[in-house]
């Protein structure tokens, strides 16, 4: 095989500004990553990684803490949902003339052996009809008396309940 050497010359050279763009261009990919091996981090990088990992910290705090409330206040309505549903039933199976049933208001302390803690019922009950007796039932704990559960119960002489 022959090479024509004006040919090649000629070749080599309409070639050049294209091979002399890619080698700098090579090149400055090169030392660009270099440089940026030998910086590491910038300052802004880390303030923007810092605050990222902070903003999500807390946000998961936050929601362990209302998590953790939500679970309080639902073992509370359950407490106070199973000890007034058996006060309740307790009521219901009373005659109505029943000391228990009276006009006034009455109170009373339970220890419930599912959960630690006392807690405390008042029970109002009035007559606001001849024949219908409503008994409003108030269940909370002693150690948080803002917390409180509400019930309310009709006994009509007529209907035996």
């Amino acid at each position: 095989m022959t090479v024509d050497g004006a040919a090649a010359v000629t070749a080599i050279l309409s070639l050049r500004p294209f091979s002399l763009s890619v080698a700098r261009l090579w090149q400055w990919g090169q030392s660009g990553k270099k440089s940026m091996k030998n910086r590491g981090f910038g300052l802004i990088e880390l303030l923007i990684a810092s605050s990222l990992i902070l903003f999500l910290i807390i946000g998961t705090a936050q929601l362990l803490g209302l998590s953790l409330a939500a679970k309080r206040n639902g073992e509370f309505l359950f407490r106070a949902a199973r000890v007034a549903s058996s006060k309740l039933e307790h009521f219901k199976s009373l005659p109505f003339e029943s000391a228990e049933l009276e006009a006034g208001i009455h109170e009373e302390d339970i220890r419930d052996p599912a959960f630690p803690g006392p807690c405390r019922i008042f029970w109002r009950v009035e007559n606001p009809d001849e024949g219908l007796k409503k008994v409003i039932l108030e269940f909370f704990s002693p150690d948080k008396p803002q917390r409180r559960a509400v019930f309310c119960l009709l006994l009509c002489r007529a209907l035996e309940f």
